[in-house]
């Protein structure tokens, strides 16, 4: 028996500013399916989910919903439809408890009709136990990391009686474990009936969970595909219009008397890690990783000065920093890529051309501080084109670009300086295959240059292609330290576990 369509998108056209970003794009969802939805970074993904949100009104185009076509003006139009969506740009209300923000505008009352708020705080206990992760539903969400603002996101959708649930990037801070978790949940939301649409640019979750996938390219179909029917290889070919070569990437080599660039001794804060010990060398790729909650973005922010830290020592080429402050960082060539690009990462209202270049500005000033225009645009320019930024030009705001293309922008700034110290927490999340290797190659012609790089990462791939060794986390310690040429994935799973 044929399934019922239950979303249909038809010819959805969009501009921005003249900018066609979708032309025409066609977009079916069946009842009680997961279908994905992929492209590369720029392909106008989240601007069709937009659409189909109220957030932005297409130019031209039909949208139905049970056969029927319908006008979606605003979220809370979408929310009548019974459509509830997890959009990678995160919407969380800093100031509520995990509790209040998963129940938000469903708020559990009494009797009396009034809040109950220890109903919702034992309702948000079971969600969390159901996916498997230790949070405390009565903590204000300010004192989360991203990647725990994001499970509550999706445990959102959970409290709507929603019949169509959109997820954008849900997998990007989750680790193997909770991603575990979370592909159960999704299963037992299918089999209730739930319709699901997966936004993603990890294959390997698309070909484990999809029952068919759509694929844009420039803001136009190319290519729609049934489970069974097709191979990883398959759907970069329609995203990028080519293979990627996948040439072997042998590890770094680093000579054992290279000069100690960081060197971290006794390092210790509070409820986030304790005792930490660690060295980086001259042209080194080191990674750091751990379950959710073991310290790794705690311990990058302590080290470039965003967060204090208890006791311990810094040590930047043999010279002891007394005083850890984020502009004296700067000033000694470190820089660090937040995991929050959209609260810390970038001025979302400034060009490219701006925020390419914020942490080089004396460079690219006289002595009175008059900015030289044409150096500033040749250098934006240029570092733009290193990093495949897809942009109408180097006037663009950072905020109207895709996720993946923000990252690359805040990488380009962080490289700016040339730094002897890049510090990376999660510097691949949201951004596609091929701008991936893109970032992996230009962080290692960093290290033969001699940038001693740190990356805090929870994906494990990411890790085991780019690191010379890996630190394990758990609970805020170092239990370990290995090489990766003696390490698999499997091993490396059940050593963070």
């Amino acid at each position: 028996m044929e399934q019922k369509v239950i979303v249909s998108m038809e010819d959805i056209t969009m501009s921005f500013s003249g900018n066609r970003v979708l032309k025409g794009v066609n977009f079916q969802l069946k009842e009680g399916e997961i279908h994905s939805l992929m492209g590369a970074n720029g392909a106008g993904k989240s601007t069709l989910i937009k659409i189909l949100n109220g957030i932005y009104h297409a130019v031209s185009g039909i949208i139905k919903v049970d056969d029927k076509q319908v006008q979606i003006r605003t979220p809370k139009d979408a929310e009548k439809f019974g459509l509830a969506f997890v959009h990678q740009e995160l919407n969380v209300c800093n100031d509520l408890t995990v509790a209040e923000n998963i129940y938000i505008g469903n708020w559990i009352k009494n009797k009396r009709g009034l809040y109950d708020k220890k109903a919702t705080s034992r309702r948000t206990k079971e969600l969390l136990e159901i996916m498997g992760v230790d949070l405390n539903p009565d903590v204000p969400v300010r004192r989360l990391r991203t990647a725990e603002k994001q499970i509550i996101e999706i445990l959102k959708t959970m409290t709507r009686d929603a019949k169509v649930v959109v997820l954008d990037e849900p997998t990007s801070s989750l680790n193997e474990k909770e991603k575990e978790n979370f592909f159960g949940i999704i299963h037992r939301m299918k089999k209730n009936g739930v319709s699901i649409i997966f936004i993603s640019h990890f294959l390997e979750d698309v070909l484990a969970l999809s029952d068919r996938v759509t694929v844009l390219k420039d803001g136009v179909n190319n290519g729609i595909f049934s489970r069974g029917g097709y191979t990883k290889d398959d759907l970069v070919v329609a995203m990028l219009g080519k293979k990627i070569i996948e040439t072997e990437m042998r590890p770094l080599t680093v000579q054992e008397d290279a000069k100690v660039v960081l060197e971290v001794r006794k390092l210790c804060s509070d409820k986030k890690f304790n005792n930490i010990n660690l060295k980086i060398r001259h042209g080194d790729i080191v990674g750091v990783c751990g379950l959710l909650g073991a310290g790794k973005t705690e311990i990058a922010r302590a080290i470039f000065g965003l967060d204090k830290f208890d006791t311990g020592e810094i040590i930047l080429n043999n010279e002891g920093i007394s005083r850890i402050r984020p502009d004296l960082m700067i000033e000694k060539k470190v820089a660090l890529l937040t995991e929050d690009r959209k609260l810390e990462g970038f001025v979302p209202l400034m060009s490219i051309r701006e925020n390419a270049t914020l942490s080089v500005m004396k460079k690219m000033s006289n002595r009175v501080g008059i900015i030289n225009r044409k150096k500033q645009e040749a250098f934006a320019e240029d570092i733009s084109r290193r990093m495949t930024v897809k942009m109408s030009g180097i006037e663009q705001n950072v905020v109207s670009l895709s996720g993946g293309n923000q990252q690359k922008v805040v990488i380009a700034r962080c490289l700016a300086i040339q730094p002897e110290l890049f510090l990376l927490d999660e510097p691949t999340r949201g951004v596609d295959v091929y701008a991936k290797s893109e970032i992996y190659k230009i962080l290692r012609e960093a290290a033969e240059s001699g940038t001693a790089i740190l990356i805090f990462s929870s994906e494990l791939e990411e890790l085991l292609a780019n690191c010379t060794k890996i630190i394990i986390l758990k609970k805020g310690m170092i239990t370990d330290v290995v090489n990766t040429e003696e390490l698999s994935k499997n091993r490396l799973l059940s050593m963070i576990g």
